[in-house]
């Protein structure tokens, strides 16, 4: 099979009109798993079970019969969505709660699009961490440098997409963990309005905050996918703007907090903004710190956690361990401070945004850092790494507003950096749009 078909759009169409399969899709990303193995982006897969669900989905369409957009596509999703006949593991030696139903509803909805559901792939330990590393499953590498993350906790389903492996996965997001991935893999990752996609039948870490979304290798595919997804639940009302947008840039909030490589990349990304006619104006949105905001929230994952940290807290690897018990100390009042904390957020991210279409900003402050790096060099000085991460990933998912990440360009070593467009809650689809339009304005 000729590698010509580079997107989910172009291999949905493909199948539609009998120039490729879905056994043809399948047995091509079934190879790219074994020539991609040492990139420890799968979790598990059945490479019989996957070739006879293909080979259904090739004689219905054959016949003309098409279960909805994404027949025969091969996806993959994160090892902390049940699916059926595949193990759920979510990276952990750990014995997990009890996660109903047997199949999430996110992975229904894929089904009955009729996307080809190919593998599971490898996270962060229960999800909780942003750089794709894991000494249970071993580490995600970047495919464009293995010796590189790939940004948690959505760290296969990132790389399975950039190299290739299916048209599109499955992550969750609850402090970045599509967004940085995406990111630091140079593809698009879509985080919703927080109850956009359903996460029933996904291993919690931190319901407040948790989110299901796609990521995938262009904005159209992740506007696919989405709607599959939500079920176009909640669709913006705004109509399709044929302007140009306006673009607030939290100038303030960015400058020092990345590296100088990001900070001359995101200018570009503006300045090349405005010559398509975006109207930029500057943001006034502040944040003294928010890992002390959103630390209470471990209670949350204390809670679904109990159980396995009472009787066999070995299970889990010290650094994860050590956060999840930190949840057993939070009072009840830091708790519901940080729930209303969760509000005023909101509010603020969408006065930042003002009169405008969306806040445009980092999705990260860097490139993908070496594995096993917790400390990079920013333009203010060295900054923990997940501190500075979680700076631009993290208001985000704890407001619960749609958060947009996109390919803005590559470093001279040809690692990608990637921007963010933040809409207003409910505004997914005003996200996607605007996400189409800059990605056609840069032309990454």
């Amino acid at each position: 099979m000729t590698p010509t078909i580079a997107t989910l759009i172009e291999a949905a169409q493909a199948i539609r009109v009998g120039a490729r399969t879905p056994t043809e899709l399948a047995e091509h990303a079934l190879e790219q798993i074994e020539t991609k193995r040492d990139l420890n982006s799968i979790a598990f897969v059945d490479g019989q079970r996957a070739l006879r669900e293909a080979d259904v989905l090739t004689r219905e369409a054959k016949s003309g019969q098409f279960r909805g957009p994404l027949h025969g596509v091969p996806i993959t999703v994160k090892d902390l969505f049940n699916v059926h006949g595949m193990p759920t593991k979510a990276g952990t030696r750990a014995t997990l709660p009890v996660i109903k139903p047997d199949e999430a509803v996110a992975v229904q909805r894929l089904r009955a699009a009729g996307a080809m559901i190919l593998a599971k792939t490898n996270m962060v330990e229960v999800a909780l961490g942003l750089h794709g590393e894991n000494a249970w499953t071993g580490d995600v590498k970047n495919p464009h440098d293995p010796a590189r993350q790939t940004g948690g906790s959505s760290s296969g389903s990132a790389a399975a997409v950039a190299a290739g492996i299916g048209f599109g996965s499955l992550g969750s997001d609850t402090a970045g963990s599509i967004r940085v991935p995406a990111a630091f893999c140079g593809i698009v990752g879509f985080k919703p309005s927080f109850g956009a996609v359903s996460l029933a039948g996904a291993l919690a870490l931190c319901p407040s905050c948790d989110h299901a979304g796609p990521l995938a290798r262009t904005v159209t595919d992740a506007q696919v996918l989405y709607a599959v997804l939500s079920a176009q639940g909640r669709a913006s009302n705004n109509e399709v703007r044929s302007r140009a947008p306006m673009l607030a840039v939290p100038r303030a909030y960015i400058d020092g907090a990345t590296t100088r490589e990001m900070r001359l990349a995101f200018d570009a990304c503006v300045q090349r903004a405005r010559e398509r006619g975006a109207t930029i104006r500057e943001a006034t949105f502040t944040l003294e710190d928010f890992a002390a905001i959103f630390a209470p929230m471990r209670a949350e994952s204390a809670h679904i956690h109990r159980h396995a940290l009472e009787t066999h807290p070995e299970a889990f690897q010290p650094g994860v361990r050590e956060a999840l018990m930190q949840g057993f100390q939070i009072s009840a009042l830091a708790y519901l401070d940080a729930r209303d904390n969760q509000q005023v957020l909101r509010q603020a991210i969408e006065a930042a945004i003002g009169e405008a279409d969306a806040l445009l900003l980092p999705a990260a402050p860097c490139a993908a850092p070496l594995r096993g790096t917790s400390e990079i060099v920013l333009e203010a000085g060295p900054q923990n790494q997940r501190l500075a991460i979680l700076r631009f990933s993290g208001p985000f998912a704890f407001a619960g507003v749609p958060a947009l990440s996109l390919p803005c360009a590559k470093t001279g070593e040809g690692l990608a950096l990637g921007a963010q467009l933040v809409t207003r809650f409910g505004e997914d689809e005003q996200a996607l749009r605007l996400g189409a339009w800059l990605e056609d304005a840069l032309s990454i």
